[in-house]
């Protein structure tokens, strides 16, 4: 809407999300107990590297390009999401081998969780959420709200300094615009997590993954026009 080109746009959404704007969302779904604050922390950790790692690969690719590989992206992670709705979620830690330790494994798998949130917020200039909600419910068993919640907890921090970073010295980041948008997407965040915590946890799945597919579809054959 803003006509920035595709660069321009991640790294600008990269600077928004610096400043702690998820944590009145976070304080509601805190309130449902659908935050798993260790999982949030860990993968806040992985996903600061992770987003160094994905800016790193995006500014050299074309903007054409890195649009449609998110449209694909955001469009299989909605089919995915749409089938395991269908699903009753297995216990969490019933991935988890129960040789050996199964807390030392969780830890494991959400560092990586992050690193991999983080390499996807990097390349696309999304928010961590978007890749971890999946990763969550897909991989780590957790109920959509748990998802979403917990998600909220890697946003605190300013995981994508490094991100941003990397964007800003090639010049992808509009500062004043960025700055712009902060207060909305705190006043936004705290009525989508009232709303949401309205929707049962397989509606509110289905939802997110008819979110992102349509999302995903406008961006990949968006790109495929220009």
């Amino acid at each position: 809407m803003l006509h920035m080109d595709q660069h321009a746009a991640q790294g600008t959404s990269l600077f928004v999300l610096l400043p702690p704007i998820g944590l009145g969302a976070l304080l509601e779904y805190r309130k449902k107990g659908d935050v798993d604050l260790r999982a949030g922390i860990f993968c806040a950790i992985g996903m600061l590297f992770g987003g160094y790692i994905g800016g790193l690969i995006a500014v050299p690719m074309s903007s054409a390009r890195l649009t449609q590989w998110f449209g694909v992206f955001l469009m299989i992670s909605a089919l995915l999401l749409w089938g395991k709705a269908s699903k009753p979620a297995p216990p969490l830690g019933s991935q988890f081998p129960r040789r050996a330790n199964p807390e030392m494994k969780k830890t494991i798998g959400f560092l990586l969780a992050g690193v991999v949130g983080g390499i996807g917020s990097g390349m696309f200039g999304i928010g961590g959420g978007i890749v971890l909600v999946p990763i969550f419910g897909l991989l780590l068993a957790f109920d959509q709200h748990k998802a979403q919640g917990t998600s909220l907890v890697a946003l605190i921090p300013p995981t994508g300094l490094l991100a941003v970073i990397a964007y800003a010295k090639a010049g992808y980041v509009f500062w004043l615009t960025g700055a712009l948008l902060i207060p909305g997407l705190f006043l936004g965040g705290i009525l989508g997590a009232k709303l949401a915590n309205r929707i049962n946890p397989r509606r509110m799945r289905q939802v997110f993954a008819v979110l992102l597919f349509l999302l995903g579809a406008w961006q990949a054959f968006g790109a495929s026009k220009r």
